[in-house]
């Protein structure tokens, strides 16, 4: 969360981080490919992305630099070898502009009159005296937006605790309606907690539920990403658990999941830490996708900030059976893993700034890479071969 303002707010010096120049073959394995690179002043970073029924990815990113300031949006439609810009969603409502946490989807039903295969996207509003989550639609494949509703609000960016700002959304269509996850700092009992409010139009939106809410005043739950495992029909979400200045594995943002039957009942469930060998962690912004390849229960793929590689689980979320393999993809603050539904050993990653990079005035490209999922299974922690 630190990261996210820091990297919004800051004023940062001019340079470039590499990226493959080689060309990518259409639904093929490569590193780094570049989906659009920066002048060298703006930020990207909190990459997201909607994989499309045709196979068609659409990716966008927290863009930090223009004013006001935008989520551009782009498209592959050969497993990420090669993109074409296709709009650039702007909020209509403030004036202040998508400042970060980009959240985009797509409804694989009609719902609030719009068709099956709408997009749906937005993000943040940092406004001088409010944060605000909104969504937008599109209903030409991206090309142009419409503003549909004001999911949440709460006060300024402001992580202390007792602020009562609103973070980090995320969409996912279910049963008929909308689910929108975030970060919340409005509850008075909790520093933070994770919240979901369910709309069955897209307009009006139901009471705010809890998702993972501590006893613990202090903890802060934060950046919520939801997966389905098939085989065992199971949801998963995954989250962030920094607590002050303590410490979990060596990490101070360490990576707790909560598994349940429908994604409208983790506040039921208890979180368990990811960790593999009672040693090692993923430290904050978790991403998680899941794959039916690697085994009867498929794998589960868990990103984080810190790591090049990536932590997996071939045994439906068992606490002792995760893993560490390395990955040649970079280490990116709040990057996003991807299964190719057409292709389940494709598992892509994608990449922009890391906190410090950007600190720094080192700007990364908007990139992705795409990875042979038995061969991340086969790597060591250390080495990919």
């Amino acid at each position: 969360m630190l990261c996210t303002i820091a990297i919004v707010l800051a004023s940062f010096a001019t340079g470039v981080l590499s990226a493959s120049t080689s060309k990518p073959k259409p639904w093929g394995f490569f590193t780094n490919n570049t989906i659009f690179t920066t002048s060298g002043r703006e930020s990207v970073t909190y990459p997201r992305f909607t994989q499309l029924e045709d196979g068609t990815i659409l990716a966008t990113t927290a863009y930090s630099g223009p004013s006001p300031p935008y989520f551009p949006i782009y498209s592959s439609k050969d497993g990420g070898a090669s993109w074409t810009h296709v709009s650039d969603l702007h909020e209509t409502q403030t004036g202040v502009g998508f400042t970060a946490q980009p959240a985009i989807t797509h409804l694989t039903f009609p719902l609030g009159g719009f068709p099956k295969g709408t997009i749906l996207a937005g993000g943040n509003i940092f406004g001088p005296n409010f944060t605000r989550i909104d969504l937008y639609a599109s209903t030409d494949g991206a090309k142009t937006w419409k503003f549909v509703s004001n999911v949440a609000t709460g006060g300024r960016a402001n992580t202390t605790n007792g602020a009562t700002p609103v973070w980090e959304p995320t969409f996912l269509p279910y049963d008929n309606s909308l689910v929108a996850y975030y970060s919340d700092q409005r509850d008075p009992l909790h520093g933070q907690k994770l919240s979901h409010q369910v709309s069955t139009d897209l307009v009006h939106w139901g009471p705010v539920v809890n998702d993972v809410a501590y006893d613990l005043y202090e903890a802060r739950p934060g950046m919520t990403n939801i997966a389905f495992i098939k085989p065992i029909n199971k949801w998963i979400l995954v989250h962030e658990r920094p607590i002050g200045n303590s410490s979990s594995y060596g990490v101070n943002y360490p990576v707790y999941y909560v598994m349940a039957d429908t994604p409208l009942d983790f506040g039921s469930n208890p979180d368990t830490p990811l960790v593999v060998n009672n040693k090692t962690a993923p430290n904050a912004s978790p991403y998680v996708a899941w794959s039916p390849y690697g085994g009867k229960l498929g794998t589960i793929v868990v990103s984080d900030a810190d790591n090049m590689g990536v932590f997996t689980n071939q045994a439906g979320g068992d606490p002792a059976k995760w893993e560490l393999h390395a990955t040649p993809a970079g280490a990116v603050y709040s990057r996003a893993v991807e299964i190719l539904d057409n292709r389940p050993d494709h598992l892509l990653i994608y990449g922009g700034d890391t906190f410090n990079g950007a600190a720094a005035g080192l700007h990364a490209p908007f990139s992705v890479t795409s990875l042979d999922l038995g061969r991340v299974l086969k790597a060591s922690e250390t080495q990919y071969n």
